[in-house]
């Protein structure tokens, strides 16, 4: 169950409606609430020999199973990648306790199949393991899946994959060593580094260029797509209420028809193993949809708490606030309140918000002001906007700047946002 709820925890709104469409498609026990599906036998007033699911947040209706063969039943699609994924990794000879780490792994792989979403470091913490065995059950699941697959980030996936095809050394060493200068186009500072001739840089090219930036592409929909929010906040006497936006998610319940043969004392062993089975997955599917919504508002609930301020209009940024703590105000651990917030989005009276962008890191302050990494990217964009632009700051002197301004800050730090907000050096800044 827990592969399947950080798998459903990562989609959002319409991904979640395929999600269910497509398990409702492959599991006979499941089915869409409001659906009428044709009844197979005359309905008993009351029928006891069913089996008691009572509890969990449903209660089937019974049918008879009268007429209703196995051979109706439709089969299960294939398991999909991230499924097949955890098979084959189950089967390269791992040890069992490892399992559930590679589980995770696997479930916080992003659509693409990239472990960059959450932090190897957060999965070694969350299942209470030292970072260096997650790291090795990550290069596991490296050599048994698709090549570049878990990658971190683009650049060890292309050496995955580049080590996999035992590329020319040459070529590895340039994605090792030069990977800024081969992005940047700078081939001329590669070759006179590696000391390579104009068909060796070429050949390089190519086979870099014939990378799949994408292992895991081509097995789910990531189409571009309109966004739909997951959570709306409502307004109303001075009070936020949260709510899920449920209006196109279809719910589902458990197949009257097909557990009412479950009740037969004549069903053959074969069918009773096929469909007790598939009960089984649908109970865990509609446990770990129900999870996901709780998750969900929990995660809203303490974002609006946190973050009244900004949504009253009080403040022009989010106050600084981080994984950790709404896993400390939900209960949830850091890697799960990540896969909430990513791609989910809340509707406010003000507009729509990425339930990330309320996450910042707390600038450091001489003062006791409470002030997010975008309050001082904001500072410093005001700074550099009323500098002389005939003698533009340093960097020093912008973080004499923003001293002043109450923050705590190196030069090199202030050299990161620069860089980061697209601000050239000074040299460039310069004008006549």
């Amino acid at each position: 169950m827990q592969l399947m709820l950080a798998r459903l925890s990562q989609l959002g709104q319409m991904d979640l409606e395929r999600a269910v469409v497509r398990e409702v498609e492959k599991n006979p026990l499941l089915e869409i609430e409001g659906e009428d599906r044709e009844d197979p036998g005359p309905r008993p007033a009351e029928d006891n020999s069913g089996p008691d699911l009572q509890g969990e947040g449903f209660t089937p209706s019974r049918y008879s199973g009268k007429g209703v063969d196995i051979s109706d039943i439709q089969q299960a699609d294939e398991p999909d990648f991230f499924d097949r994924l955890l098979i084959q990794v189950r089967e390269s000879g791992l040890r069992e306790k490892d399992l559930r780490l590679a589980e995770e792994i696997i479930g916080s792989l992003d659509a693409n199949g990239f472990l960059r979403d959450i932090p190897l470091e957060n999965i070694a913490y969350k299942l209470s393991v030292p970072y260096e065995h997650a790291e090795e059950v990550l290069r596991r699941i490296q050599e048994t899946g698709p090549p570049g697959i878990a990658a971190r980030n683009l650049r060890e996936c292309m050496l995955l994959q580049l080590r996999e095809q035992n590329e020319e050394p040459f070529v590895i060493r340039i994605i090792e060593d030069h990977y800024h200068d081969l992005t940047a186009g700078r081939y001329g500072k590669i070759r006179e580094a590696l000391d390579l001739s104009e068909n060796d840089m070429q050949y390089a090219r190519e086979q870099i260029g014939r990378l799949n930036p994408k292992p895991a592409a081509g097995h789910g929909e990531y189409l571009k797509k309109s966004i739909i929010p997951d959570v709306v906040l409502q307004k109303k006497d001075g009070h936020f209420y949260v709510a899920l936006n449920e209006s196109d998610t279809p719910g589902v319940r458990l197949s009257p028809t097909y557990l009412k043969m479950l009740g037969r004392r004549d069903l053959d062993r074969g069918a009773r193993r096929y469909l007790e089975s598939h009960k089984q997955a649908a109970t865990l599917f509609m446990q770990a949809i129900e999870q996901r919504k709780r998750s969900i508002l929990a995660v809203a609930r303490s974002i609006v708490k946190r973050q009244r301020e900004f949504l009253l209009n009080r403040r022009e940024y989010p106050l600084p606030m981080i994984m950790k703590d709404v896993a400390g105000d939900t209960g949830l651990d850091i890697s799960t309140v990540s896969r909430i917030a990513n791609g989910k989005y809340m509707q406010t009276p003000d507009g729509i918000y990425e339930l990330k962008y309320f996450f910042s890191e707390r600038a450091g302050r001489r003062d006791n002001v409470s002030s997010s990494t975008r309050d001082l990217e904001r500072d410093l964009l005001k700074i550099v906007e009323k500098e002389n632009k005939s003698d533009p700051f340093s960097d020093e002197q912008l973080r004499e700047a923003l001293i002043r301004k109450g923050y705590h800050i190196a030069r090199r730090t202030v050299a990161k946002y620069r860089e980061k907000l697209g601000i050239p050096a000074s040299g460039k800044r310069r004008k006549p």
